[in-house]
């Protein structure tokens, strides 16, 4: 293992400090206040001008679209480490910080090549960064590179030196900046870079058009918008695709939503993928959905309310709301049914007129027990309550949600007062 010291500048402590390029002369016996420190951070946290930002691909996949598979990439933000170096030269000058770095050539490796069958033994440059600024202390950062890939030592090193500043706090929002996916051409090189969110400008440039727009191209130059933003998927943003898979999951209901997002993404919470290709799948099942909870819709009102309550009746579905629909496969046994026009339920009982009463008060509570279902889910969208929280309150010890399949027909005039309870709670003040 070989090992070198490197440093930038003496390895006597910086002398001064400085504040917007100025020296101040503070002398290595005086104490800077708390209230200087907060200023001194505050500055350092001040992310950079988006001029000083760049972008690169790091993962690539395929997606589907009109004119068949096309590629995509994902992009991080990074600063060169010049950015860094400006910024500490600017606040504390060249005088009142030092670098040092310290250089391993690490053997024994065992490195696999993508798209290689074998793995190989190889070294690794390892360095060590040192940062010391005056009156905030010292931080160090480690960075690593493959030893045979060119450039291997400034890579680490760059790599080091950012680490360690992250640690005073320079430089760091860049590690919340999430990756971002956009088209790519035929060599993989990336038709735009994504615009940068507010947050992510420097203080006196937030909510402006300063930066033209936060968009630029791969090299960091601002690039000039026109013709609107490059799409996702038919013009949509990662923010804006997200809007749309959220406003589809209120569209098919709560429990087929949730099926699509299981199968896609293994999460229930659309805010949870962030995988833009995963995002894509969920939104273009959950459009297939819709179209299918569309036409239930058009068959409940061919076929009529009762037939359709008889039929989840059959089916064991805890009501008639859509948000009780569990998955697909029920989904379509409730349209084909309704579409085909059979007086059949699932069973082989008949769909049609009651022949007592029982079995019309039955059908009369099970009409009421989707509205209230309906009705609760309008209140509980509105309030960000849960769907059983709303209807306990509406009840008020009536009955439970955890009850409330089991009612029977002596309980329609409960259902009754508890909907009517719900569509007050419903109606704006």
């Amino acid at each position: 293992m070989q090992d070198t010291t490197m440093t930038n500048g003496s390895s006597s402590p910086p002398a001064a400090v400085a504040m917007n390029g100025q020296s101040h002369g503070v002398s290595a016996a005086t104490t800077i206040t708390p209230e200087r420190v907060q200023e001194l951070v505050a500055a350092l946290e001040d992310p950079f001008d988006p001029s000083e930002i760049k972008w690169r691909v790091t993962n690539t996949c395929k997606v589907g679209g009109p004119k068949g598979p096309s590629d995509r990439g994902q992009m991080l933000a990074y600063a060169d480490p010049r950015a860094y170096t400006d910024r500490l030269n600017d606040l504390f000058a060249p005088s009142g910080w030092t670098r040092d770095y310290n250089v391993q050539m690490v053997q024994n490796f065992e490195r696999k090549e993508r798209g290689a069958t074998e793995r190989t033994i190889t070294a690794k440059i390892v360095v060590t960064s040192k940062v010391t600024i005056y009156g905030l202390g010292t931080h160090t950062g480690l960075g690593e590179e493959w030893a045979e890939n060119d450039n291997a030592g400034t890579a680490a090193e760059a790599q080091a030196f950012k680490r360690a500043c992250s640690c005073f706090g320079l430089g760091r929002y860049l590690y919340d900046l999430e990756g971002q996916w956009v088209d790519l051409d035929e060599k993989k090189r990336p038709l735009e870079t994504p615009r940068l969110p507010d947050w992510a400008r420097p203080k006196l440039q937030r909510g402006t058009e300063k930066s033209g727009s936060g968009k630029h191209h791969a090299n960091g130059q601002p690039q000039t918008q026109t013709g609107g933003a490059k799409n996702v998927r038919g013009g949509l943003y990662r923010d804006e695709l997200l809007g749309h898979v959220k406003a589809l999951c209120g569209t098919v209901g709560f429990s087929l939503s949730k099926n699509v997002l299981r199968a896609v993404a293994k999460v229930e919470d659309p805010d949870k993928i962030r995988d833009i290709a995963k995002l894509t799948a969920a939104f273009e099942k959950l459009q297939d959905m819709a179209r299918g909870v569309e036409r239930l819709r058009a068959a409940v009102v061919k076929a009529g309310e009762q037939r359709y309550a008889a039929l989840c009746r059959e089916l064991n579905l805890p009501s008639e709301s859509i948000d009780d629909v569990p998955d697909r496969a029920v989904l379509r046994r409730l349209v084909e049914t309704l579409e085909g026009g059979s007086t059949q339920t699932p069973n082989g009982t008949s769909n049609g007129p009651a022949g007592n009463g029982s079995q019309h008060d039955t059908a009369g509570l099970s009409e009421l027990r989707g509205r209230l279902l309906r009705e609760a889910n309008r209140v509980s969208g509105a309030t960000g309550r849960p769907l059983a929280v709303v209807i306990n309150q509406a009840a008020n010890g009536t009955f439970t949600f955890a009850n409330l399949r089991t009612l029977g027909a002596g309980d329609i005039g409960k259902v009754q007062t508890v909907l009517t309870e719900l569509q007050r709670m419903a109606t704006p003040a």
